[in-house]
């Protein structure tokens, strides 16, 4: 990787500023590409800022990527058609993150882009598209509204008693999918990443309350008094907030396999027990650690 110059469009994001600072120690160069100038990166030695609104016509996304060997998109899925149409070269490579979203069984538009994405993706002569599971550490917006909402409820309503499974990949092993798939050449089909093993929301729930030292109880909510549970966090300050979209999704198993995983990308991801306490090394969990 050394001597490579990479482009990682979302530089800014959770994951984006992760996969810099790997890229720069693995002694790559990098053009950090985000809309937002004032989130940039300063400048450093190895390290481009760029600032590019992909959402602005006329865009000068192609300039920006001139003498990028691989391009990284870890923004959003929904700009894969533009960038394409905007690489330098024939031979530059596009890796770009999806989402295990678009096997949704419910109507979903962010599930429609991904596919999209991952249908430009065959038409492409050289890329690869993988599709996490759900991403937390760092400054996720998963595991971390969970950990706030069992800091202060010690009772949480959940459909289905919570036993829906999830299989959350951690942000550093997501990282590390997209260091290997830079220069992998194990095909190009798309490609789910995962964490280790599966795990219901329940335990998702008592995991996070003890890494926090609390003891949050699960009760048993139908659909639809979710769903009006959702709408209110919306009103109490101090909550997050639930969408209606993401109770449907608390319906849904997402399990997958990732021995695919494994053997193409040689990447061997953490439990999500291990990933708490990856998150409590770093500080990432406000209150009381008792991993």
């Amino acid at each position: 990787m050394k001597g490579q110059r990479l482009a990682v469009i979302g530089a800014t994001g959770n994951v984006g500023r992760a996969l810099i600072a790997e890229l720069l120690g693995h002694g790559a160069e990098v053009i950090a590409i985000a809309r937002t100038a004032s989130r940039l990166p300063q400048p450093a030695t190895g390290l481009f800022p760029v600032c590019v609104d992909m959402d602005a016509p006329g865009n000068d996304l192609r300039a920006a990527l001139r003498g990028a060997d691989c391009v990284l998109n870890v923004a959003h899925a929904s700009f894969t058609r533009v960038i394409l149409a905007a690489l330098p070269e024939p031979s530059a490579r596009l890796v770009t993150l999806g989402s295990t979203r678009k096997f949704t069984r419910f109507p979903d538009w962010k599930a429609a882009q991904v596919a999209d994405a991952e249908a430009a993706h065959t038409q492409a002569a050289n890329g690869l598209i993988v599709h996490p599971t759900m991403i937390y550490g760092g400054a996720d917006n998963n595991i971390s509204r969970i950990l706030r909402i069992v800091r202060w409820l010690p009772l949480l309503p959940l459909p289905q008693k919570g036993g829906a499974r999830i299989q959350p990949i951690h942000r550093d092993d997501l990282v590390q999918v997209l260091i290997a798939a830079i220069n992998n050449k194990a095909g190009h089909a798309p490609l789910i990443v995962a964490g280790a093993r599966p795990i219901s929301y329940a335990q998702v729930i008592q995991l996070c309350a003890h890494a926090m030292g609390r003891k949050t109880g699960i009760i048993s909510v139908p659909y639809w008094g979710m769903r009006a549970l959702a709408w209110s966090t919306r009103m109490v300050p101090g909550i997050p907030s639930i969408s209606g979209d993401e109770v449907r999704r608390l319906l849904e198993d997402k399990v997958f396999d990732i021995t695919p995983m494994q053997a193409r990308l040689k990447v061997m991801p953490c439990t999500f027990e291990e990933g708490l306490a990856r998150m409590a090394a770093a500080g990432e969990l406000a209150g009381r650690h008792v991993i």
